[in-house]
């Protein structure tokens, strides 16, 4: 029983779709998945179990499971609840939290900022721990919140969207062009300064724009 509960396995495979290591629509074979995780089928199927229930991966029948496919329909769903319950949550946060809440806030951007520098790491190395930190990031904003069902619903929109920014990412045409405005910071002094007005249109606007760049990307003809 312990082995099929085994979390490494599930944690690796949920990261490998979210990050698109797997790519949409791929077949995931048990056997590939077992070797791949150096386990053994019984926790890998039931991490295919847990990955259907969250709707990142698919199951046909008894033809097997395949990685959960993407539309732009799905993301402009996701996007919508996410940009709602995510601005509700930081609202009440700014309004609520206290002295440890700010440092949550400070601590992720702390850390955001010391990833951007480390620059042994490779792009992809650099990408991926860029999205976890962005994570963390959004994730303290909306931590004073007291509704665990609304966090809990942020968190599983949230990780659903970061699927499609990974992807994006990966198919973006490199461009150079002036640093853009550092949106994070802004969020972060008008959270701090419990100006609710201003940061939660800050942190609205941060939603779509990045929201609009997805889109753009992998749904050009949308």
């Amino acid at each position: 029983m312990e082995e099929i509960e085994n979390p490494s396995t599930y944690q690796q495979l949920r990261n490998d779709i979210l990050e698109g290591e797997i790519q949409p629509e791929s077949k995931l074979s048990i056997a590939v998945l077992a070797e791949r995780y150096g386990s053994s089928a019984a926790p890998v199927r039931e991490s295919l179990s847990r990955l259907a229930a969250e709707g990142l991966v698919t199951r046909r029948g008894q033809r097997g499971y395949w990685a959960a496919p993407i539309s732009a329909e799905e993301f402009v769903e996701v996007s919508r609840l996410r940009e709602m319950l995510e601005v509700d949550a930081f609202r009440q946060s700014i309004e609520l939290g206290d002295l440890d809440w700010e440092a949550r806030i400070a601590g992720a951007r702390h850390r955001e900022l010391a990833v951007r520098k480390q620059a042994e790491l490779t792009d992809s190395e650099a990408a991926v721990q860029r999205t976890r930190e962005n994570r963390r990031f959004h994730m303290a904003l909306i931590s004073g919140c007291p509704s665990q069902w609304q966090l809990r619903f942020i968190s599983t929109l949230y990780d659903q969207s970061e699927r499609f920014r990974r992807l994006s990412l990966s198919h973006a045409v490199e461009r150079s062009t002036k640093p853009p405005v550092d949106e994070h910071e802004q969020i972060m002094q008008a959270a701090f300064k419990r100006d609710v007005k201003t940061a939660s249109e800050l942190l609205r606007l941060h939603i779509v724009h990045s929201n609009q760049q997805v889109m753009q990307t992998l749904f050009p003809n949308s």
